[in-house]
């Protein structure tokens, strides 16, 4: 089984957008693809059809133990969701979620050492999921898997990714590819920011640059990551 860890710069970034995208991609070339959502806030009781979580199932098999680890109404950060509810958000907890389902769900098929288990954290790379825990100690606690960091193609994305890039990397969190998606209105900047972040910005980062110091772009609407699944596929 191959498991990716999708991370964002920000919230709103576009990150189940391209979890969908990656998920449905690999189903297409004939291997078994899910994708799992631990931790949502935001999500209101007899309305899980529309959650992310939800999304990224995209009419594959749910596992006995639901959708979600922990499905929060409130629409704030984790932390405070969870506060709210009264709950509280424990880093293993997640993480026995995530092995249980990929074991309920690799049960299932016959070519699992093929299959895909793609991981959408909550936010941001350091958004809160408890007073302890962050998205990023999530992605850690979750390896080995390959971590994408999301980002939404407009202007300020250069900082964004920069700066993610850099605290990740003081944690020893190595991100292997960085995608820019659609989530955001084009600008000025739209369509020019991928060949900055690799010719401006990730020569800069050293030990913090993503392994694969390309970037790849999934525009809305526009349902083509085959040469992102390539690449994933060749960092193994």
């Amino acid at each position: 089984m191959k498991r990716i860890v999708l991370l964002g710069t920000g919230t709103a970034v576009g990150k189940t957008y391209v979890g969908c995208e990656l998920v449905r991609g690999w189903r297409a070339r004939g291997y078994p693809a899910w994708g799992l959502k631990p931790i949502e806030s935001g999500v209101v009781a007899g309305q899980e059809s529309s959650s992310d979580a939800e999304q990224l199932r995209a009419g594959g098999a749910l596992t006995p133990a639901g959708l979600h680890f922990r499905a929060l109404p409130a629409a704030v950060s984790p932390h405070l969701a969870a506060r709210r509810s009264d709950e509280n958000v424990p880093l293993e907890g997640a993480v026995a979620w995530v092995n249980g389902c990929e074991a309920h769900l690799c049960a299932l098929h016959d070519n699992a050492p093929h299959a895909m288990s793609l991981i959408e954290t909550a936010g941001g790379a350091f958004t809160p999921l408890s007073s302890g825990a962050t998205c990023a100690d999530l992605a850690q606690a979750l390896a080995p898997a390959r971590v994408v960091l999301v980002a939404p193609d407009c202007l300020g994305v250069l900082h964004d990714v920069s700066a993610t890039l850099l605290a990740l990397g003081t944690l020893g969190c190595t991100v292997d590819l960085v995608v820019l998606s659609g989530a955001r209105p084009t600008d000025e900047s739209t369509g020019t920011n991928a060949a900055e972040l690799e010719q401006v910005v990730f020569p800069r980062l050293g030990a913090a640059a993503p392994r694969l110091g390309r970037v790849f772009s999934v525009a809305a609407g526009a349902r083509d990551v085959g040469l992102l699944l390539d690449a994933w596929a060749e960092l193994g």
